[in-house]
Order: structure tokens, then sequence, then C-alpha cells
């Protein structure tokens, strides 16, 4: 026998023997005590929460860090690339600064984090790694000694983020646009969108005000001074019925391996060579007045360039710029010392859709940024087209003869096909209803369609023949797709969806209340003469959130603060609120007041739940999640009107909520449990709220600000979250292109 069995025999032994004795002392043996109670057995631990993928692909944009073609993604807001002396490749994405490691296997978050900023906010901190705080960075750089800068260009800043990610600020005031001189804080830019480091550690800063375009230059010691206070001949102009105001585009840096400094300058159309006290030489380019550029190559005085979007050294001391040619359409050129421009990749296949170009992955028709590896293949990045805009982004690596291979970020798979798990396909679904046969409801927005996903992951579209409806008749077009002239900003969430005990379905068009039954869709209600006055102009009548109770009530939220109720004879009369001015306050019926109210939802009590404050920011009340009871009473379960958009958790007067806004076409939705347990979906920082009975307020779905898919225990990582619904003890969560469902505990 082993040693390893031998312990094992030993040690059930000694398990019976522990078992045996107090059994035996507790019949009385030899003590004549008296008999004890059994300790109870522990309750078996309650089942880990878990988040999986119903139906649908969770791929796309997003900021997710990790493995660099299976999992990291990035946003649709990718700055500037540079490339270290390892090989490592810097990026400024959103509001982060990424890292793609040497063997481009790996993408990790070098720096910042946060939430979007609404504007006029600010997304500024100093500190480590994660703790740092940008604001729309557009470029980046790298000394020796690998540290990088950044042109924090919202913020107006110029920041340090040392090699092992400690940011400070370098020179700048947080949120002050100028031009002023002066070391560290004393100095001031506007809007910087590109830089560039020599090998000694000085640092320029181009920058765009409308009447100038300055070269800013900064010692390592953080003194400011204007390099070139005018860095173009020859501007663009705004036409006003004043006359064309003069405006100069920032221009584009780079500085090869003795330390000079190159400017692709996109008014001029023309790369500039400045020594080392300003003075500037055309190396590429025709100078002339109201040049319009081109894309001709040649010697240095015949080569033509339209304008630029990158510029970067190789290894042999040759500039290359990325940049569109006269088709509009991105291009990538060598200019050799003597000047000779030579166009060494070129994009092909690209196409013009709704105003953006576009074209099949791997024909550079989508790329923005580029740095140059060591081998003198060409890193970009590119945005892949979906639907009608761009869906994600991705680096891609092109040799110089053309040929390409994805390095990082996940394509998304929007699309309208229907089938079981990830083989359907959704685009933007977003609101969520349960059917009293248990199928789930979906609002699939970028499709115009009302979608069924089962229990077991089988989606359907109603109308196809296939479908749940393989014909809906009525007002069908409108139900399904909400189209129309006066549907405004909701158009992007095509409305909320309510179901009742009878299997009706129920959804809103403008200030229309539509009904689906046996697949006959119907006009209910029309709110539009109710929602009618002189006195209140805060925002459309959109109707912006709807629900049924258990006795086939329908309750229906207008963005102008009423909340009414339609009868089962189709009666129509105010519930709660009033068609006035914006506001907060509780009370029955009427006398309460909402700010722009948005989805709600019922729970087994009949109680209604709603999100309010959409627009937060114009109407200066901050969101709150509020009850209705059924005889119309309000009071606020959850949020500080008095306070502006944010995110906390806690008791429910201290918790802070971000619900979006109609202008943003992000909007919270809400979903009630059996056991009266509030979730919230909060789209802008990419979690799930909870608001338990108690009043309390947390997140048990989603990772703050971090915008992915991570399935598993919960918390996981979601991206976006739109609609939600829950059912016995599994919550669903429709996200850009896929519904995931979570094991409530």
């Amino acid at each position: 026998m082993s040693d390893i069995a031998s312990n094992e025999r030993l040690r059930r032994i000694g398990l019976l023997a522990a078992l045996v004795v107090p059994a035996l002392t507790a019949c009385g043996g030899g003590s004549g005590g008296s008999a004890e109670t059994p300790t109870p057995a522990p309750p078996s631990p309650a089942p880990a929460a878990t988040i999986s993928l119903l139906a649908g692909n969770t791929s796309g944009a997003g900021s997710q860090d990790g493995a660099a073609l299976t999992i990291a993604r990035f946003s649709l807001s990718l700055g500037g690339m540079a490339m270290t002396g390892s090989g490592e490749v810097v990026i400024a994405d959103g509001h982060r600064i990424r890292k793609l490691s040497t063997d481009q296997e790996q993408v990790s978050t070098l720096a910042g984090g946060g939430a979007m900023v609404p504007a006029g906010g600010t997304n500024y901190a100093d500190g480590s790694g994660s703790t740092a705080r940008f604001y729309g960075p557009k470029a980046v750089a790298v000394d020796a000694a690998g540290n990088t800068y950044v042109a924090d260009t919202v913020n107006h800043l110029v920041r340090k983020i040392s090699a092992s990610g400690v940011v400070t600020t370098l020179a700048g005031k947080a949120g002050v646009c100028g031009s002023q001189n002066g070391v560290g804080e004393a100095a001031t830019f506007c809007t910087p969108t590109s830089i560039a480091v020599d090998k000694m550690g000085t640092v320029y800063v181009s920058q765009g005000s409308g009447t100038e375009n300055p070269i800013r230059k900064i010692t390592a010691a953080g003194e400011v001074s204007t390099f070139i206070g005018k860095a173009s001949q020859y501007a663009g102009g705004i036409s006003t019925p004043w006359g064309p105001i003069p405006t100069y585009y920032p221009v584009h840096l780079a500085i090869d391996s003795a330390g000079s400094l190159f400017a692709a300058d996109p008014n001029d159309h023309v790369i500039r060579k400045y020594s080392a006290d300003g003075q500037a030489t055309v190396v590429a380019g025709t100078l002339l007045p109201n040049n319009v550029g081109g894309d001709t190559d040649g010697v240095a005085s015949a080569a033509k360039f339209r304008t630029f979007l990158a510029v970067a050294f190789d290894a042999a001391n040759r500039l290359h710029v990325l940049g569109p040619d006269n088709s509009g359409y991105p291009t990538i050129r060598r200019i050799d010392s003597d000047g000779t421009t030579t166009t060494v990749v070129r994009a092909h296949s690209c196409t013009l859709q709704n105003g953006i170009v576009t074209g099949p992955p791997g024909t550079l028709c989508t790329a923005n940024q580029m740095v140059v590896k060591a081998n003198g293949d060409f890193l970009v990045a590119e945005y892949g087209y979906g639907g009608s805009t761009y869906k994600y982004a991705q680096l891609r690596s092109y040799t110089p003869q053309g040929t390409s291979t994805v390095v990082a970020g996940m394509p998304s798979a929007e699309g309208a096909d229907d089938g079981q798990g990830s083989s359907a396909r959704f685009d933007r679904p977003g609101a969520l209803a349960f059917n009293p046969s248990g199928a789930l409801y979906v609002r699939d927005n970028g499709n115009g369609a009302i979608r069924t996903a089962q229990a077991d992951g089988v989606v359907r579209t109603l109308g196809k023949p296939d479908g749940h409806c393989t014909a809906v008749t009525g007002m069908a077009s409108e139900f399904l797709a909400l189209s129309g002239p006066d549907s405004g900003y909701l158009r992007f969430n095509n409305g909320p969806l309510a179901t009742d005990s009878a299997g009706n379905l129920y959804t809103v068009n403008e200030e229309r209340v539509l009904k689906m039954k046996d697949c006959q869709v119907t006009l209910l209600a029309d709110l539009k003469p109710l929602l009618t006055t002189s006195t209140y102009v805060f925002m459309s009548n959109n109707a912006s959130g709807i629900s049924a109770d258990s006795k086939g009530n329908v309750y229906v939220s207008t963005l102008k603060g009423a909340i009414f109720k339609i009868d089962t004879k189709g009666e129509v009369a105010l519930f709660a609120g009033s068609v006035a001015p914006a506001g907060h306050a509780d009370g029955q019926g009427a006398a309460a007041k909402f700010a722009a109210p948005g989805y709600m939802t019922v729970d087994a009590a009949d109680n209604l739940y709603v999100v309010d404050g959409l627009s937060d920011v114009t109407v200066k009340v901050g969101p709150t999640i509020r009850k209705i009871t059924p005889s119309g009473l309000v009071s606020t379960l959850a949020g500080n009107p008095n306070a502006a958009s944010g995110y906390a958790d806690g008791a429910a007067a201290a918790a802070l909520f971000t619900v979006g806004s109609i202008s943003s076409g992000e909007t919270a939705s809400l979903a009630v449990d059996s056991k009266g347990n509030v979730y919230v979906t909060d789209p802008v920082n990419s979690v799930i709220r909870k608001i338990a009975t108690d009043g309390q307020v947390s997140t048990p779905v989603g990772q703050l600000w971090r915008y992915g898919y991570a399935a598993g225990t919960l918390p996981g990582i979601i991206n976006r979250p739109a609609g939600i619904a829950v059912r016995n003890s599994t919550m669903y969560i429709s996200v850009p292109n896929a519904v995931l469902q979570v094991g409530l505990p």
C-alpha cells in the first residue's frame, strides 16, 4: 500500500473515532449524565451566482484587458500610438492608456480608467495605475527610459507616466485652455493633440486653438515655452456672415533618431523639419497659397499630400505618414531623407456608407492611427463597420506589400439571424419583457424587430415564418420598427416593452400606446391631447416607459413628467405626476413631480417602479428610482435628487445613480424579483445596481467602468447593459449584440 493510501486510511479511522466517542458519551456511557442535543449540521452553501450567454455574441468594442485576440477589446475612441524601446505599443484609448505587449499576445491598461464624464465635468487625477484619470487623450510618446507622455486633450494638460504606471502632471492647469508659458501649473495648453519626446527628455506638443496652432516645448523640469507660435502659413476658414474665420488645425509631430523635430502640416499639406532654434525647412510637399493638396508621389517639391492622420519613423529613420488619398481613403506613404515620397500601402475595396468610410477587414479603409514596428511592418488602428456606424476597433499589422493580420481586438458580430445560443445574432438589443409562456421578448433596436428568446437560447423573429407570430398585422410596422418623423431621440431606443398576464404585448411610439394580441397590433391610446401645453416646453411629448399590472391596467410614463393609467376598458386617466415643469416631489397622485421619467416595472403587489431623471443635465434634478403604490402614492426608493449623476452604493438616500440621458441614447431600465429587490441597469458605468428591500444599494453584476464580457462567478464583466427582466431566480440582460442570463443567489 502506498504512503498516500495509508495516510488516507488513518485519516478516515481518526474521523470515525472522533464521531464514535461523543456518540457513546451522549448515550450515558459510564457517566449517568443526561443526553445532549446533537449539533445541527450547517446549512448547505447557496449556489454561487453566475453569468453566462443566453443568445447572441458578446464581442465588439470595450475596454477589456487580456489575451490580444480572444479577450481584449478597444473602445471606439482610439487615439495615438507609440512604440517603446522594448517593442511594446502604448495606445491612447478612451480615457485610458493601454499597452500591447512585445510579443503582441496581451493587452493591459497602463494607467487611467473611470466613466465617461458628463458635459462640463472633469476627469482628472494623478496617481498610480487605474487611480489616475485622463479625459480624452489624443496622443502618446515614449522616451528612452520608458516614460510615457500623454497629450491629455480635454483636460488641456501634458501628463507623464513612469514605467511603473505612476501618473503625474508635467505641465498645464486642468480644465484651463490657454497658451501661457511658465513652469508646471503656471503654464497652460489648449487641446493638445500631438506629442513627441527627444532623447534628452524634451517634449514637444502641438495644439490648435482656432486662429493659431503653436508648437510648445517642455523641458524635463516642466518649463514650458512656445517653440513655434504658428506652425502653418495658411489656414482653412469657417464661413460666417462677416466673412471667413481662419482656422488652423494642429500639426502631427515626430522626432527622428538624431533628435530633429518633424511636423506634418494638414493646413499647408507639407512636412517640415525644424532646427533647434525653430527654423523650418519643407522636406516634402508643395507649399502654395490655397493648396488643396493631393496624393502625388515623387521628389520632395513634386510630392503632394491632402492631410495627415498619423506620422512615425521606422528603424531606418525614414518618416511614414498615414493619410487620405484623393478619394478620401487611407494610404501609408514613405518620405526618404531627401524628401522623395513613395506610396507603400494603399487602401482598396473601400466604400462610403452613411457618410463614413468602410470596407472589408484588412483593406486599410478605416485606419486612423499608425506606428512602424522594428521589422518594418505597420501597426494600425482600424474600425469595423456594421449596420449604420462603426462597431469595434482592432489593431492590425500590415507588411509593406499590403498583406495584413489581426493583432488585437475582437470584431463585433451583429446581425438578424435566428438560431440557438451563440449562433443567433442581434443588433443593439434593448427592452426585455416576459410573456406568460416563459418566452422572453427582445426589442432588437438595430434590426427594428421584436425577437423571442426561449430558456434554451432559441431565438426567433416575430413576423418570420418560424417566429411566434408568422404574420404581424394591423399597425405592425409601427409596433416593430417604431419609425416616424417625430420620434425624436427615443427612436434610438425604439421604445420599452411590457406584457400582461393575458399574454398581450405593449409598447409606445411617440405619444401612442400600442397593443399586440394574437399577432394583431392595435392602438390602445393616444396620449398627445393630454400632453399638449403651452407652458411646458422642456422637451418632446414622448411616452418613455410602459408596464402592466396583474389586473390588466397599463401604465405609461412620459418625458413631461406625467404618468398615465389605461384601464381594461381603454380609459385613460392621470395616475401620478403632471404635465408641468420638471421637478422632484413625493406625494399622492398629481401632487408628485417627476423629472423626465423613463422605463418602468411592476412587482407582484402591483407597485410601480420608475427610473426618474433621464435628462438630469438639462433639468438639474439628480437621477432617482421612484416607487408608486397601486393607490398612486409616490415615494423615492433610492437616489438623491439634489446630487448630480454618479455612482455610489450604500443606504438609499446616499446612493448615486447614472441612468443615462435621452440625447445619449443610453437609458436605464428596471426589473424586480420575487423577493422585492429592484435591479437597475447602468449602461454608462456598465453595471447592474440592486436596491434591496431594506433600501441598501449594491452592485451585484459588472465591474465599474469595465466594458467587455467575462462569464462565470459574479460580478463578471458586462458591456453597457440596456434591457433587464427577472423570472424566478434568473435575471436576463441585453447588451450590444447579445442577451445574458444571471443566476441569482
